[in-house]
């Protein structure tokens, strides 16, 4: 009896993912650290914090997303590998913006792009919204 061979590649159910954006998180205070160390590898000359009971804003002037591409890349993408040209102090599998999905609402701008994200009500998607 002949049979074929077929090579395949393994999958990833999107509850491991979820699973997995919800027990890295541990603290809101490691999320918007997370945040933080994001805008240092954007290479922000300064990071804004402001919190109020409701929430969380952290803005900079770092490089940001450059194209649709870049957003769809990296940061649709879950584990996408850091380039080395990118010279990131922090980032390595493009995972802890997940920390801050974790916890809420995340509303993200970058040129002239919008990305809204709320895995706790609306599951693994977000809104791209080109502005």
């Amino acid at each position: 009896m002949t049979g074929t061979t077929e090579q395949r590649a393994f999958q990833m159910h999107q509850k491991l993912l979820l699973d997995t954006i919800q027990r890295q998180a541990g603290t809101l205070q490691k999320g918007l650290l997370e945040g933080v160390m994001n805008s240092i590898d954007a290479q922000a000359p300064e990071v804004h914090i402001t919190l109020t009971p409701q929430k969380a804003i952290i803005a900079d002037r770092g490089q940001g997303f450059a194209s649709r591409e870049a957003i769809l890349k990296c940061f649709e993408v879950f584990g996408q590998p850091h380039d080395e040209s990118e010279h990131k102090t922090y980032g390595t599998f493009r995972m802890g913006r997940g920390q801050m999905f974790a916890f809420g609402r995340n509303t993200w701008w970058t040129g002239c792009w919008k990305m809204y994200v709320d895995v706790n009500t609306r599951g693994l998607g977000y809104d791209l919204e080109e502005q």
